[in-house]
């Protein structure tokens, strides 16, 4: 696996070479003050290319029913950005408008769900018309008009195929996963017979492909994309310049709690570890909770008393309370294909100060990652037996809040990401 090139140490860092003043549309579904991981990625794009001097418009959908939203983030929003949002008939713009008592909830979701199923390439389909007629409107003639069209929600990309066909721009598609958080290949063959040929029209018209993870850029060369380039999510160094509280006597997990985690390794193996020490160490969950049988697990391996969950936090104070265990956690369950994922929240884990326990399948993008950076802090398992040394080393360590972070987690700060596209970008125009 490639990584970014290091960058020479030098007295003075080089400049980036400046594009020409271009318009950057940055079409997103989710944005601030939607929360969860998937807002940070197009947020740091709008700032990115503001902070260089571009004419930054963020295209994005209005209010809709979503389970999480942080006002906080539209706070770091540059303040020579314009967000323009449209509307949208996707299923979870409409239940934004449907009556919200227990009983019509239920009903609602049931038929979001049978909508979503039926429609193609996802639930979110609906916001490309709109934001079709939006985009029309912002479109600049003074200067150029690069669209950086990012996943998830895939159906965003249609909007790049759309306005291709009639409008003089440059297009930039984005995806953070190969589908939605896996490829498709757990739909009907039929679905994925017309995956396989979006996906193709995709990485053969945009002008430039970008892919968070190597796996999902090899992907989409094979697929014909002229230029695919891994631009990894990163981190904010200045999210990381308040001291670092008290710590507490707990391992951390960090992001939703999902199926997509393998929660069932980890709380066996904690589990076991609990039973075989006399430890007061807790598991603490970060984040979104969306797991429905959370509850039954963490009494099937008697976790009931040593397992909290703060649910979703401001982005800023989540920082702060990963900061503040003895170890965090990273993990991705084995029984689904995720060899292409690499999660969005690894990044921030990787400069919190506190070691890393990553149980990440072989042949994951992450792991494969973890493997290539070498780090000392950083503890990647199999075993119960790995795991539970990594626990004990972790528990003694004193990592120092004053150390900077090394050139192999510096080079995941945003602005060194997004350098990457902007250099590609540079040969376009």
């Amino acid at each position: 696996m490639s990584l970014p090139a290091k960058k020479k140490q030098t007295q003075t860092e080089t400049p980036v070479p400046r594009m020409p003043r271009c318009h950057i549309i940055v079409a997103a579904y989710y944005f601030p003050p939607l929360g969860l991981a998937g807002t940070s990625r197009p947020l740091q794009l709008a700032n990115y290319f503001a902070e260089r001097g571009h004419v930054v418009t963020v295209l994005t959908v209005r209010s809709i029913d979503y389970p999480v939203y942080d006002e906080s983030q539209l706070k770091k929003l540059h303040s020579k950005v314009s967000v323009v949002r449209s509307g949208s008939a996707d299923p979870a713009r409409i239940a934004k408008f449907v009556a919200v008592l227990p009983k019509v909830r239920q009903l609602k979701n049931a038929a979001r769900s049978v909508v979503s199923a039926a429609l193609f390439p996802d639930s979110k389909v609906g916001f490309v018309p709109s934001a079709g007629r939006t985009l029309r409107q912002v479109l600049r003639e003074d200067m150029p008009n690069i669209l950086i069209t990012t996943s998830p929600p895939v159906s965003i990309h249609q909007l790049g195929l759309e306005v291709l066909k009639e409008m003089e721009l440059k297009w930039v598609a984005d995806f953070r996963d190969v589908w939605s958080s896996a490829p498709e290949t757990d739909q009907s063959a039929d679905f994925q017979r017309k995956a396989k040929k979006y996906r193709k029209d995709i990485a053969k018209q945009a002008n430039i492909v970008t892919a968070t993870s190597p796996k999902t850029a090899d992907l989409l060369r094979e697929s014909g994309a002229k230029s695919a380039l891994t631009v990894f999510n990163g981190y904010a160094e200045d999210d990381f310049t308040e001291k670092p509280p008290k710590r507490v006597s707990s391992l951390g997990l960090y992001g939703t709690l999902n199926h997509l985690i393998g929660v069932e390794k980890l709380f066996d193996w904690f589990s076991k570890w609990r039973s075989g020490h006399d430890s007061n160490l807790k598991l603490r969950h970060i984040g979104y909770a969306d797991l429905p049988k959370l509850d039954q697990l963490l009494t099937n391996f008697d976790l009931r008393d040593c397992f909290s969950s703060t649910g979703y936090l401001p982005h800023d104070q989540s920082l702060l309370e990963i900061r503040r265990h003895q170890a965090n956690l990273i993990a991705l369950t084995d029984e689904i294909d995720l060899s292409y994922v690499v999660p969005s929240k690894l990044f921030e884990l990787l400069r919190a100060e506190p070691p890393l326990i990553a149980i990440l399948p072989r042949g994951n993008a992450a792991r494969g990652l973890l493997e290539d950076l070498k780090l000392p802090a950083v503890h990647v398992v199999d075993t119960y037996e790995q795991f539970s040394a990594a626990v004990a080393e972790s528990l003694s360590t004193r990592p120092d809040p004053r150390a900077k972070p090394v050139e192999a987690i510096s080079q995941f700060e945003w602005p060194r990401q997004f350098e990457l596209l902007e250099a590609q970008l540079l040969k376009l125009l």
